[in-house]
């Protein structure tokens, strides 16, 4: 009779523990990583009225090592030669080795559309994960 105790014990404890860490995680996202003011992240994204935003604004390839790595697009004009990366201000964008948003890669395509080119940010796993839904409307992109 005691072993069965134990063994059931033994069962529900990691079950109650698993579920328990799964939800941990989305209450806490957000209170971390997210910015606390809806109305200065409108007003930063009204503050860059010229930013041509791809469709779809973003996606995601499976790269050599199997995992997903997400691109978030912008139609930049055909001349712009040096990028700058950059999201809104309360944002904490270096969550991994990856390193700030001012780190991140940025890819050139040879898609053109009129005076406009196609470029995107590689925007790393680990922020896409932590920051959660809306992460794309986050990352702007400066050029000259």
């Amino acid at each position: 009779m005691n072993y069965k105790k134990i063994s059931l014990k033994m069962i529900i404890l990691p079950l109650i523990l698993l579920i328990c860490m799964s939800f941990i995680p989305l209450t806490l996202i957000p209170i971390v990583n997210k910015t606390q003011d809806t109305k200065s992240v409108m007003a930063i994204a009204k503050s860059v009225p010229n930013e041509k935003r791809g469709s779809p604004h973003y996606d995601y390839i499976i790269g050599q090592d199997h995992l997903p790595h997400f691109r978030v697009f912008f139609w930049v004009p055909k001349n712009a030669t040096h990028f700058q990366p950059y999201a809104d201000s309360g944002v904490n964008t270096d969550v991994s080795e990856h390193g700030p948003v001012t780190n991140w890669s940025i890819v050139t395509t040879k898609q053109i559309k009129g005076n406009d080119k196609l470029v995107f940010i590689y925007v790393p796993k680990t922020f896409v994960i932590l920051y959660g839904d809306g992460f794309q409307d986050v990352i702007h992109l400066k050029y000259n």
